[in-house]
């Protein structure tokens, strides 16, 4: 299939880790990188996303933040990028929530400007809060109202403790906002199992496990069984490209699970259309 949206995506131009971290990264999964990264060719990653079939390419950057590696250059970097190619990108809006005022504000700009999603990272911010904490509710109603989806990070690698990513959160905000979109990026990882339950818990939640599902990291082949299972519908792709290799070594390694077509098809696709109301 040629029609892949990739769920988390961050192209030539924009940025979330500062270019040596995700070089130490990608050695540490022992990944060579992407030719188009290395060069920073926007022409050659283009090539590269028609090789691997991904027609669409979801951008989502961090809010400002010190935490080590992460030097976000934020929707300022992402809306030219989708104003040139808005055929091939779609951008989320990203705030900044110490000030719970004016990122509410914020959110509301982007409702009015048709922005489909915002990342709320809570744990990097300069005022740190968990997901759940009540003082950022007025954050997710805005979304809600204005019917933006709201995305998060949730792994050990954003911190700066690993409490910090636990799934439960997801959970009292999910039930509290039962008509809000939650998308946890990194897949909650190393809490593959607790995320998965969250999945069967709440509809409205869903996930993007990213490198922790296709490069064998401790709990993918829970992933793997949950996209087989109940999973099937709340599982996006992402290939987090820059901090990947090759992105038709990602469509192979989808390949070689053995998905009947239509969970193939929904993971690669159809689960981020409706998400994102394509």
């Amino acid at each position: 299939m040629n029609d892949v949206i990739d769920f988390r995506f961050r192209p030539v131009g924009s940025q979330s880790w500062t270019r040596d971290t995700t070089f130490h990264y990608l050695e540490r999964m022992f990944l060579e990188p992407c030719p188009s990264f290395q060069q920073q060719s926007a022409e050659l990653m283009f090539r590269e996303m028609d090789a691997a079939g991904i027609a669409i390419g979801v951008i989502g950057v961090p809010g400002p933040t010190n935490i080590r590696g992460l030097d976000p250059k934020g929707q300022a970097s992402v809306d030219p990028l989708v104003a040139e190619h808005p055929d091939r990108f779609i951008g989320f809006g990203s705030v900044e929530p110490s000030d719970v005022p004016a990122a509410a504000r914020e959110i509301r700009s982007m409702a009015e400007a048709g922005i489909k999603g915002v990342t709320i990272d809570p744990s990097t911010a300069t005022i740190r809060r968990q997901f759940h904490d009540r003082a950022l509710y007025p954050l997710y109603e805005e979304a809600r109202a204005g019917g933006l989806l709201v995305t998060t990070t949730q792994s050990c690698l954003l911190g700066p403790y690993m409490d910090d990513c636990r799934p439960e959160y997801v959970d009292h905000v999910a039930t509290d906002f039962p008509d809000l979109t939650i998308v946890i990026q990194h897949g909650g990882w190393p809490y593959v199992r607790e995320t998965i339950g969250l999945l069967y818990k709440q509809p409205n939640v869903f996930t993007v496990p990213g490198q922790y599902l296709h490069y064998d990291f401790p709990g993918s082949g829970d992933y793997v069984h949950s996209l087989k299972r109940h999973g099937a519908e709340q599982i996006l792709f992402g290939s987090v490209y820059p901090n990947c290799g090759p992105l038709t070594d990602l469509r192979e390694i989808v390949s070689s699970w053995n998905l009947p077509a239509s969970i193939e098809r929904a993971y690669l696709y159809d689960n981020a259309a409706r998400v994102l109301g394509l």
